[in-house]
Order: structure tokens, then sequence, then C-alpha cells
């Protein structure tokens, strides 16, 4: 009786909660902003618990860490197609294979130099770029990524849904593939749909996992679906009877157009990783100390991508000589052609356990290429509201709002205006570049990224630094002819479109350079005024005790649930942490 009393009192207290929450607009306006956002009441907010640096504690991410990322999130359907699809463009086996491992190779490179602020200051890209933009600008260069994440969340998971309906045939059989279809006007099968909402469903609730507790998942994920992969790959190469007999990819193009066929796969391999290392930062701001985060990824990387394609192409070629007909690209389709010629118990549990794998890797990719980045960016644009969880929430739910399978019913067309995307990235990542290792010499004033300040150094301009603003338009808008060559072949000429296929490379080379220059003819401030006259050495700011922060400030985030013994304990073992890195940098 005093239980059921005492249930209907709790019962009657929280439904009282909930009608004045939502019956007063100031209690649900509170209920809902962010913990510590009235601090910045009545002025312009720069910070919350998210944003600000990550506090020693959740530094928890280690070099494994970092291999298992790169390890398991290249084992996805969209790499998978895209190694085999190399041969397409007219690349043989052996020269695919050649651009693969140069485009791995600077990609690698890429990914040393995007890591470093992040695990250096430990902060997010929506706040290191207001370094290199401006405070305003940087607004726009947020909101940019933010868009295209939603997008690419999408499509990631519209290919994962046909992974698991590959999954559901394997288990059912007919009643799966019998389902009563769907008009042709909904451009989706009911298998498909059935099969994305039911990926949806599963997957959700990983949104509310934060970044600093994701990274076992990435661990394990590493485990599983590598070897799946090979099994598939190895399979299909036996039934073919070797490597030898292959057809796919022994004639290609020759003289001049194979030079641009190279430059073209090349360009095809930077493109798909450039979201990746447009995001390092907000990967790598949980690294313990730097070393974790840099060369440990570019061996992953480097090793993985020449093994994802390798597999991949093999296995495209090898069921081109087993079934004959047209070759397969992506996974589910090559997964399907399978089980239509081989609908025995042996090759349905070889597909469902490759398709499981991959649906579940590609969950985690999404997480760490997309969610993760959208949501750093949405905290960045409304820190007074939004968090990293919520901004999780918020990708993954717009994600399902755009219906992805409507933007793939041009692939062709669309999928080049996605490749248009990753050249204004390679134009941002030079400017970015440029101006921290060049023109700053690695040094980061964190407390002038969290002020209204204008006479802090993030301000240049009105809080735009139009030095990157032109250095970015420039190294983007060259070759942009070519995109609308790409439609369309007749409105501009071959060299045009050439520029644009070779977009990513051409954009960083143009937007460094031209940053760069600017810079020295205009110099921006690199230190506030109190320390301006303090000579800059490389990477000064770094080794302090708080990075980012001279030995004669008090500053502290803003937002930090740290005690002060914790912060203590925090600048010690950092102190430490500097000293070892000095030692294996001299």
């Amino acid at each position: 009786m005093e239980e059921t009393e005492s249930t209907e009192k709790h019962g009657g207290t929280r439904h009282l909660f909930c009608f004045k929450l939502f019956k007063n607009r100031q209690a649900f306006v509170k209920a809902i902003k962010v913990p510590g956002a009235d601090a910045y009441r009545e002025q312009h907010v720069w910070s919350n618990e998210d944003l600000d640096p990550t506090p020693f504690s959740e530094r928890n991410w280690r070099w494994y860490h970092y291999v298992s990322l790169w390890w398991g999130s290249s084992f996805n359907p969209n790499d998978w197609s895209t190694g085999s699809s190399l041969l397409s463009i007219g690349l043989t086996f052996g020269n695919a294979m050649g651009a693969v491992a140069i485009g791995a190779l600077l990609s690698s490179v890429a990914i040393v130099f995007a890591s470093r602020p992040g695990s250096e200051y430990h902060i997010g890209y929506p706040v290191t770029i207001r370094a290199s933009m401006g405070m305003y600008a940087g607004y726009f260069f947020v909101a940019l990524r933010s868009l295209i994440a939603i997008v690419y969340y999408g499509i990631q998971a519209y290919y994962a849904g046909n992974l698991v309906s590959v999954m559901l045939r394997c288990m059912f059989g007919h009643r799966w593939t019998g389902l009563t279809p769907f008009p042709i006007s909904a451009n989706i099968t009911s298998q498909a749909f059935a099969g994305f909402m039911i990926f949806y469903v599963i997957t959700f609730p990983l949104m509310f996992i934060h970044p600093r507790s994701i990274h076992a998942l990435f661990f394990w994920k590493a485990i599983i679906v590598p070897p799946c992969a090979i099994a598939l790959s190895a399979w299909a190469i036996t039934q073919a009877g070797g490597i030898s007999k292959f057809s796919l990819g022994t004639s290609g193009v020759t003289g001049s157009q194979l030079g641009w066929a190279w430059m073209d796969g090349i360009n095809i391999i930077l493109s798909g990783i450039s979201p990746m290392i447009v995001s390092q930062p907000d990967i790598t701001r949980y690294a313990r100390s730097p070393s974790d985060a840099s060369y440990p990824q570019a061996f992953a990387n480097m090793l993985v991508k020449m093994l994802i394609y390798f597999l991949a192409i093999c296995t495209a070629a090898s069921l081109q000589v087993i079934y004959g007909g047209a070759p397969t690209w992506n996974l589910w389709d090559q997964l399907n052609l399978v089980l239509n010629h081989n609908w025995n118990a042996g090759s349905r549990t070889l597909v469902f356990l490759v398709a499981f794998a991959f649906a579940g890797a590609t969950a985690l990719t999404n997480i760490s290429a997309n969610s993760i980045p959208f949501a750093a960016d949405i905290t960045g644009l409304f820190p007074r509201w939004m968090t990293i969880r919520r901004g999780q929430v918020l990708c993954a739910l717009l994600g399902l709002a755009i219906t992805p399978w409507n933007f793939l019913q041009n692939a062709r067309q669309f999928l080049t205006f996605l490749g248009s995307y990753n050249m204004f990235m390679g134009s941002l990542l030079a400017v970015i570049w440029a101006d921290y290792f060049l023109v700053r010499k690695g040094n980061i004033h964190i407390p002038s990224l969290y002020t209204s300040d204008p006479k802090a150094p993030y301000w240049y301009w009105h809080g735009i630094n139009w030095r990157g603003i032109l250095a970015w338009m420039c190294g983007s808008f060259i070759p942009f002819p070519g995109l609308v060559g790409s439609y369309d072949v007749n409105l501009v000429d071959k060299s045009t479109i050439r520029m644009f296929q070779n977009g990513w490379i051409i954009s960083i080379s143009i937007s460094f350079v031209v940053y760069y220059i600017l810079a020295l003819l205009f110099p921006v401030a690199i230190y506030p005024p109190a320390h301006s006259e303090e000579c800059i050495t490389r990477g000064y700011l770094s080794r302090q005790d708080f990075p980012g922060v001279f030995p004669d400030e008090t500053w502290r985030p803003l937002f930090s649930t740290q005690s002060k013994d914790d912060l203590d304990m925090s600048i010690t073992v950092s102190i430490g942490l500097n000293e070892t890195e000095s030692k294996k940098d001299t």
C-alpha cells in the first residue's frame, strides 16, 4: 500500500513537472538550454562543455584506438565500390594499385598535418577554424561541413540498409524477395526500404554515446570486419581460378590518357578520404598525446587503403570471370550475385557474415565521418542549445528526413556534385595548414578563441580573416569551371575538365601558396596584445602547462567540470607528456 502511494505521489510529481515545463515558456527554455550557458547571459556564446578544450580525464584515445579507427572505417561499401570502379576510368589492375598507393601516401601525409592542432591543443574543428578564418567567418565553414555531413550520413545509412536487405534474404529466401513491391515512383524497393529502417532503428542508440567513449567499438570493428572481406575476396579469386584469369583491368588507356587516368585515380582516392581529414581535430582532441594521433594513423591509413582497394578490385574482377556479364561495383550487388548462382547453406552463411560485418562497419564509419563532425559543427553554431550528443541525434534524424535514395536517382551527377565539395575542403585544409605550420609556427592562443574582445588575434577584420577567405576562393574556384564540364562536356574544353578531375591537389596547392604570400605581405597577429613583443618560437604555446595558455595567465575552461585538484593533476601529467614529446622531436 505504501509503495503504491509512493509511486502515485512520485508519478503525480513527474506529471506536474512536465505540465509546468511545457506551460511555462521560461521553464521550457531553461530545461533545454545547455548547462552553464547562463554564464554568457546577454553575450555572444563562444563556448560550452563540448567546445572547451578536452579535459585530461577524457583524453583516453591511445595509438591503437586510432589504428583501429582507420583499420575498421575503411571497410565500408563506399570505399569498396570506389576501389573496384577505378578500373572503369581506364586503369589496368597494376596501374589502379599504383594510383591507390600514391593516393594513400598523400592522404597519410595529410592526416599527420590535420591531426596536429587537435592533438596539441585538444580542441575540435569548430574552434580550430576560428584561428585561421576568424571568429565570425569560421561559422560559414562550420555550416558548410555540417550540411554535407547530413547528406553523407543518410547515403551511408542507405548503403548499409541494402546490406541488411541481403542479410534478410539469406535468412528468409523467397519470403524476403517476395515482399510486396513499392511503386516505381518511390525510387526504392520495399526490401531496401525495410533494410534501411531496420538499420536505422538498431543503430540509432549509438548516437547517444559520446565520442570520448566510442573508441572501444572501433577496436572490435577492426578485428571483425577485415577477415570477412578477405574471406569473400579469397573465395571469389579461388572460384575464378586465380588472378591470372582476370579479364577486367587487363587492358586500359595509353599515352597521355594514361597519365591523366592516373591523376584522376589519385584524386578519387584523396577525395574519398577528404571528409575524414577535415574532421581530424574532432577525433584527435581526445588523444592522450600528439604522438598517439599522428604517425599511427598515417601508417594504418596507408596499409588499410592498399588492402581494401586490392580486395575490392580482385572481387569485382573475379565475379566477372565466374558469372560473366558487366562488372558489378556495389558490394550488395556482388553479394546478391553470389546468392543468385549459389543458393546453398555455405554461400548464404558467408554472404550473411560479410553483409553483417560491413553493415556494422558502416554504422561506425557514419559516426566517425559524419555524426561526430556534424555534432561538433552544430554545437559550434548553437552552443547555447546544442551538445555533442544532441547533435549526433539530430544528424541521424535529418539523415532520415532527406530520404537519401532520392538523392541517388541520378547517381553520377549527384556524386559529381559531392566530389566538388572535397575540392572546397581541400582549399580549406590548405589555409589551415599554411596558417598553423608556417605563419603561426604551431602556436594557438586558446583564450583568444573564446572571447569577444576585438583586440584578440583571431578577430582580424570584424571577425573575418580576409586573407584566408581570398586564398580559399582562389583554390576552390579556379578548378570550378571543370565542374560545369562534368555535367556537359560541350560547355568547356577538355583541359578545364581535367583541372576539376585533379581538383583536390590543385586546390590545396593554390590556396596554400596564396595564403602564405598574403600573410607575408599583410602579417597577422600571432599572440594577444599583452604578449605581442614575445619571440615567436615553434610550438611554444603547445608546450605550456596548460597548452595554449601563457605561463602568467590564469585562464581555465569556463565549463570545466574538473576540480582544482583535478586541474593540477592534469597540468602535472601534461608537463610530463610535453617533455616526452620534446625528447621525441629532438
